[in-house]
C-alpha cells in the first residue's frame, strides 16, 4: 500500500510538472507571436534603413525594436529565437555606429552583443571581429590616418570628433593600447573558430605591429594552411615572406606595389622602424658591430629623385640594399637599374638577396669583407 501511494504521488507530481511546462510554452508562444512579431517588424525596417546607409535612423529603429524584447529574466529561460534577436539588434547597432566612425558606441554595443551568452560561437566571432576592427580603426584615427584594407569602411559622414575627444583617445591609447585590445579580440575569435582565416590574419597583423614576430609567423602560417590564396589586404611584408617560403606563388606586380607602399613595422635594437624582418636583422647586425647607419635615406647624388638605399653607413661610406624579390623577373629589372646607379656614381655598395636571408649575418660579413672585417 505504501509503495503504491508513493508511486501515485510521483505520478501526480510528474503530471503537474508537465502541465506547468505546457502552460509556460503557451505563454512563451503568446509572447513570441504578439510582442516579438512587433519587434521583428521594427527590426526589418531598421535593416532596410541600414542597407540604405541611413545609419542614425536605423540605430533609432533598432533601439525601438529592443523595447519590445519581452523577457527580462534569466537568459537560460529565454524562449525560442529571443537570444538571436537580442544579439542581432545590438550587433547591427554596433555596425551602424562603426560605419559612422563612432567608435565608443560601436564597441559598447559589440560588448552588449557578446553578453548574450546563448549566442552561438559563429555570432560571437562576428562580434569579436567587429570589436577588434573598431579598436584598430580607433588607433588609426588617433594617428590621423586611415588606409584601405580589411579594417576601413569608406563612407561619407557628418559626424566629427572634437579636439578634446581626440586628446581623450590618445590618453586612452597610451594607457590601454588599442592595438593590444584589437589583438585580444582577434585572438578570442581565432580560439572560438580555428578555421576563421580573417581572424588569424588580423591577429598576425596586430602581432607585427606589436613587434611580436614569432607569434605573427605562427598566425600567418595558420592563414596559409587554411587558404593559400588569401589576399594580403594590409600589404604586410612578413605575410608575403611566409607565402614565398611555403612555395605559394605571388604576382610580381602585387609584391612590387606592396614593397613600395609598405609602412615600417619591425622595430630594431636602435629603435628604428623598418619594413621587413630581414631589414630588422641587418639593422641589428650593424648595431651589434658598432656601425652607425642611416635607414631609407635619399641619395642626392643619384640621377633620379627619391633614390633611396636601405642602409647607409657613413663611417665606411657604404650603401646596403635588401632585395627580397630578386627571383622575380620584373623585380630584377628594378634591382639591376639600382645597381647601375651605384656603379655609375662610383659608390661602394653591397646587397642582400632572398638567398642570403637563409644565413643573413654570415652573408653580410662576407659581402662587407672588402670594406671592414667583422
Amino acid at each position: 500500500m505504501v509503495i503504491n501511494h508513493i508511486k501515485r504521488f510521483f505520478e501526480n507530481q510528474k503530471k503537474r510538472f508537465q502541465e506547468k511546462r505546457k502552460e509556460k510554452e503557451k505563454l512563451e508562444s503568446f509572447r513570441e507571436t504578439e510582442e516579438m512579431r512587433k519587434g521583428e517588424e521594427i527590426k526589418r525596417e531598421a535593416d532596410r534603413l541600414a542597407q540604405l546607409k541611413q545609419y542614425q535612423t536605423a540605430i533609432e529603429e533598432y533601439n525601438k525594436a529592443l523595447e519590445f524584447y519581452p523577457y527580462k529574466g534569466n537568459e537560460q529561460d529565454m524562449f525560442k529565437n529571443a537570444a538571436e534577436f537580442l544579439f542581432k539588434c545590438n550587433y547591427n547597432i554596433a555596425a551602424c555606429y562603426s560605419y559612422l566612425d563612432n567608435f565608443d558606441n560601436a564597441i559598447s554595443h559589440f560588448d552588449k552583443a557578446l553578453q548574450v551568452d546563448m549566442a552561438d560561437n559563429e555570432n560571437k566571432v562576428r562580434a569579436l571581429m567587429g570589436k577588434g576592427s573598431t579598436f584598430y580603426r580607433k588607433r588609426l584615427f588617433v594617428e590621423g590616418r586611415y588606409k584601405a584594407g580589411a579594417y576601413h569602411i569608406s563612407m561619407d559622414t557628418d559626424w566629427e570628433v572634437s579636439d578634446k575627444t581626440i586628446g581623450q583617445y590618445k590618453e586612452e591609447d597610451r594607457k590601454k593600447n588599442f592595438i593590444k585590445m584589437a589583438h585580444d579580440c582577434f585572438t578570442q575569435a581565432a580560439e572560438l573558430d580555428k578555421s576563421h582565416v580573417e581572424a588569424w590574419y588580423n591577429k598576425g597583423h596586430m602581432e607585427v605591429l606589436m613587434n611580436r614576430i614569432k607569434e605573427a609567423v605562427q598566425s600567418f602560417d595558420n592563414v596559409v594552411n587554411l587558404n593559400k590564396s588569401y589576399e594580403n589586404k594590409e600589404s604586410i611584408s612578413l605575410f608575403d615572406e611566409i607565402k614565398r617560403d611555403r612555395g605559394v606563388p605571388i604576382k610580381a606586380s602585387e609584391i612590387m606595389e606592396r614593397s613600395e607602399s609598405a609602412e615600417p613595422a619591425f622595430k630594431t635594437k636602435t629603435g628604428h622602424l623598418v619594413r621587413t624582418r630581414a631589414e630588422m636583422m641587418i639593422a641589428n647586425f650593424l648595431f651589434d658591430n658598432s656601425l652607425l647607419f642611416q635607414y631609407n635615406s635619399v641619395a642626392t647624388w643619384a640621377d633620379k629623385d627619391e633614390f633611396r638605399a636601405s642602409f647607409y653607413i657613413p663611417k665606411l661610406d657604404l650603401y646596403i640594399d635588401h632585395h627580397p624579390y630578386d627571383y622575380l623577373k620584373e623585380y630584377q629589372k628594378v634591382m639591376k637599374a639600382k645597381v647601375k646607379q651605384y656603379e655609375k656614381h662610383k659608390k661602394k655598395h653591397i646587397y642582400i638577396t632572398s638567398e642570403d636571408e637563409k644565413n643573413i649575418e654570415e652573408a653580410i660579413r662576407l659581402k662587407m669583407k672588402p670594406y671592414i672585417i667583422l
